[in-house]
C-alpha cells in the first residue's frame, strides 16, 4: 500500500495560513502523481492568493494532460517549465509587480522519473538506502555559504536574512526562476516541507522521525514537531567566531508549517 498525504497548519502567531499543498495521482492513470508545496510570501499582502491560485492550476494542468504525455519526461519538463512562467506572468498581469507572490516546490513522478521543480527556498527530499537526501537547493539569501563550504546547513537558519528568497512566482518576470531537476524513481519516499518546517527541525530529526514514525502518520508528526515541539536551537559559537551578521533563533510554530508526501509501501 502506498501513501499519498498532505499537512497544514497555521502555526501559533500567524493570523492565517499562506500555505497551499498538493499530493494527488491521475485520474486515468494511477501511477502518474503530482505533489507540491506552495508557500505563499508573508512579506507581501495575500499570499495565499498566489499560492492557492498556483496549486490551483498546477493540479488542472496535471490532470487534463495525457497520460501518455506525462510520462515522456524531458518534454513535459519544458511544457511545465513555461506553464509555470505563464502562471507568474497571469499573476502580474491581474495584480501587478511587488505586489504578491508564493514559492513553489513540485514533484511529478511518472512511471520511470521524478522531476522536481523548484522555485524559492521550500525543500524536496527523497529518503533512500536510510539516507535522507535533499534534491533541492534553496533559492535565498543564504544558500551560498552553504553551497560553497562556508558554514554547516543546519546554520542557515540563524541568520537573520534566511527568509528572503531570490526566487519566486508572481513578483516579476525576472524572478520566476525555475529550476529542475530529474531522479529515477528508486526511493523510498519523497517529501516536500515549506520553510516553516526546516528552518525549526534539522535534517537529522526529520531522519530520525522518518525511522521511528509508523508511515500513516509520518508527515503529520514531522508537521508538529515543527509547530509544537522546543528543538532547543542556539547560535553556534562557530558561526559568531566566522562571520559578522544579525542571527536570530527560530522558535517553534513561529511560522506557517505544511508538506506534501509520498511513500511507496507501508
Amino acid at each position: 500500500m502506498e501513501i499519498l498525504d498532505v499537512k497544514t497548519h497555521i502555526g501559533l502567531i500567524r493570523e492565517k495560513n499562506e500555505d497551499a499543498v498538493r499530493a494527488i495521482s491521475h485520474a486515468k492513470n494511477n501511477n502518474l502523481k503530482l505533489l507540491l508545496v506552495a508557500d505563499g510570501m508573508g512579506g507581501r499582502s495575500h499570499g495565499e492568493v498566489a499560492a492557492n491560485y498556483v496549486a490551483d492550476s498546477l493540479e488542472k494542468w496535471f490532470q487534463n494532460k495525457d497520460p501518455k504525455e506525462l510520462n515522456d519526461t524531458k518534454n513535459i519538463s519544458e511544457l511545465l517549465t513555461r506553464y509555470i512562467k505563464t502562471l507568474n506572468t497571469n499573476l502580474i498581469k491581474k495584480y501587478g509587480t511587488d505586489q504578491l507572490g508564493t514559492t513553489l516546490t513540485l514533484a511529478l513522478v511518472n512511471k520511470k522519473e521524478t522531476i522536481l521543480f523548484n522555485v524559492g527556498d521550500s525543500r524536496g527530499y527523497i529518503y533512500k538506502n536510510k539516507k535522507l537526501i535533499q534534491i533541492t537547493e534553496d533559492d535565498s539569501d543564504v544558500w551560498m555559504y552553504y553551497k560553497y563550504g562556508e558554514v554547516k546547513k543546519d546554520d542557515l537558519r540563524y541568520f537573520s536574512n534566511n527568509n528572503i528568497v531570490t526566487a519566486c512566482i508572481g513578483i516579476c518576470k525576472e524572478l520566476c526562476q525555475i529550476s529542475t531537476t530529474i531522479i529515477n524513481n528508486d526511493y523510498d519516499l519523497l517529501v516536500l516541507l515549506t520553510d516553516g518546517v526546516t528552518d525549526i527541525i534539522t535534517d537529522s530529526k526529520i531522519k530520525t522521525l522518518i525511522r521511528k514514525i509508523p508511515k500513516p502518520n509520518l508527515l503529520e508528526s514531522i508537521v508538529e514537531e515543527a509547530v509544537y515541539v522546543d528543538q532547543n536551537l542556539k547560535i553556534p559559537a562557530r558561526l559568531k567566531r566566522k562571520f559578522l551578521a544579525n542571527y536570530i533563533v527560530p522558535f517553534k510554530g513561529r511560522d506557517n508549517a505544511s508538506g506534501a508526501i509520498y511513500i511507496k509501501e507501508v
